[in-house]
């Protein structure tokens, strides 16, 4: 199905998308076999849909940020609201520069050699980047927003003053930091603000541009500096 899934660390447990157990219903499943990725149907092969845990989803990008799931707790299946947290990634490219050898030959009356050259630089050159980024993930909204607790945050881009720019999957929602929210220089305080505005990456004040300073919640950045919200 094209579907990711993931192995615990450290034990045996899976997390991956089931097209169908055995009733036709699409779900992310918590099981304790590691999945068959070349089968399209029951993939952990057992003829049932009996799981640690389950999510019912059509969704095969990834599972659930947040969502209540069908748990087995001591033999019974109860209803369990879980989150997933998202954690660091780091992806590490290292790129070898090859060595090189050159072979000239003299012609003949010109005493017939031959001459290898080894390495042109005489060393082996190795570059290694590395590319770090966070997901956020969103609690604690208070009940009139708690629609939005469980999105996740992604970096999708960087402000002019170099902070990064966060958007939720799915939504148009975002979290970035403004220097000055209605750009007249009225509130004078830097913050981080989440917003439904998508912000401008150029503009160094007023990043959503609405001359106003609206927004779902803010945070004074004197309180949690300006590389990423706190």
């Amino acid at each position: 199905s094209g579907a990711p899934y993931y192995k615990a660390s450290r034990a045996e447990k899976y997390l991956y998308h089931e097209p169908d157990c055995q009733d036709g219903v699409p779900r992310w499943v918590l099981a304790v076999k590691m999945p068959d990725v070349k089968k399209t149907r029951d993939l952990d092969g057992d003829g049932s849909c009996d799981y640690i845990g389950q999510f019912q989803s059509q969704d095969t990008s990834h599972p659930p940020a947040a969502g209540e799931w069908t748990m087995l707790c001591d033999g019974v299946y109860e209803k369990q609201y879980l989150i997933l947290l998202e954690g660091t990634s780091t992806t590490t490219t290292t790129l070898a520069k090859a060595s090189t050898s050159t072979t000239t030959s003299r012609k003949a009356g010109e005493g017939d050699a031959t001459e290898e050259f080894g390495d042109v630089y005489g060393t082996k050159t190795t570059t290694t980047t590395k590319n770090t980024k966070t997901s956020l993930m969103l609690g604690g909204a208070c009940p009139y927003k708690a629609a939005l607790n469980g999105l996740t945050f992604d970096v999708v881009g960087t402000a002019a003053d170099g902070s990064p720019i966060y958007k939720a999957r799915g939504i148009d929602e975002y979290i970035y930091h403004d220097a000055d929210c209605d750009g007249a220089g009225v509130v004078t305080a830097p913050r981080w603000v989440f917003d439904n505005s998508k912000p401008s990456s150029t503009a160094t004040k007023d990043l959503d541009g609405d001359g106003k300073c609206n927004y779902h919640a803010r945070i004074d950045s004197s309180l949690a500096g300006t590389s990423r919200p706190p």
